[in-house]
């Protein structure tokens, strides 16, 4: 779905009504870092350069200072030395909630490269395909695509009989226009696991990724990701993982930015890194 090379990221997008092939790369170093699109609208149509830009900067985090979030690891040795090896690093968010929820889906109880396949087997068979260049791109799809979709089809593509209800299900509340990415960001964040949680097969961590990912909340922390627990554990050198209990303890002093603290953990584990 996605084309990445080095700091540039193609893919498609839908901005209003129409189909986009976003070009959106980064250049410079952690503290004078700069990003640039370049669109081309495959319709043809003008677009609004302010609605495009805006959809860029937010899948970015471009606007989001890092300094807050900084001046609290500097307190903890162990991530002082994390963020320093990935300073600079930001959240890269989903253009759509709906993105993000299929994503969690997905993701529960799998490895992370089964959760992939699920993902790429989704958007091929349900999402809009554009040859552009001799390159296969796909459109995430939306709920409406997911509309006339059953159990036995997603289950042909490897899906739990529950993912593939639970995915259905989601694509029906969000085709009658529940929780849309505005009124979730706006949400404080118990307001809005409350309400992710409501939903069936939405439990504690993917409502928490979902507000990471898809809505961009700061204060996140998804209690039992195997990836989490790991990371806190290698990051403060202790001799058992930990449990619920211990990791929402060592991110109090992270409090309100405990989605920066995650992904930096996270990344510590996807880049093979270690703390000195």
């Amino acid at each position: 779905m996605d084309r990445t090379d080095k700091a540039v990221l193609r893919r498609l997008l839908s901005v209003g009504n129409s189909i986009v092939l976003a070009e959106i790369s980064c250049r410079g170093g952690a503290e004078t870092s700069s990003g640039q699109i370049k669109w081309d609208c495959l319709d043809g149509k003008k677009l609004d350069e302010k609605e495009i830009v805006e959809i860029a900067s937010r899948m970015l985090s471009a606007s989001l200072d890092l300094t807050p979030f900084y001046d609290l690891a500097g307190k903890s040795r162990n991530m002082k030395e994390l963020t320093r090896k990935f300073r600079g690093l930001k959240p890269i968010l989903t253009p759509t909630v709906f993105e993000s929820a299929a994503w969690a889906i997905m993701g529960q109880q799998v490895n992370l490269n089964f959760a992939y396949i699920l993902k790429k087997r989704l958007v091929e068979n349900f999402g809009r395909k554009l040859r552009i260049d001799g390159e296969d791109f796909y459109l995430f799809p939306e709920p409406g695509n997911l509309s006339k979709a059953n159990v036995a089809e997603l289950r042909d593509l490897q899906f739990s009989s529950r993912k593939a209800e639970y995915l259905l299900g989601l694509s029906a509340i969000m085709r009658n226009g529940g929780f849309g990415l505005k009124s979730l960001a706006k949400q404080n964040y118990n307001e809005a696991i409350a309400r992710l949680i409501s939903i069936r097969g939405i439990g504690i961590w993917s409502a928490n990724y979902i507000l990471m990912r898809g809505a961009g909340h700061l204060d996140c922390l998804p209690l039992g990701d195997s990836g989490l627990h790991r990371a806190a554990k290698i990051v403060n050198r202790l001799k058992e993982l930990p449990d619920n209990e211990k990791v929402e303890k060592l991110a109090r002093g992270f409090i309100p930015y405990r989605s920066l603290y995650t992904l930096y953990l996270w990344f510590l584990l996807m880049e093979g890194a270690s703390v000195q």
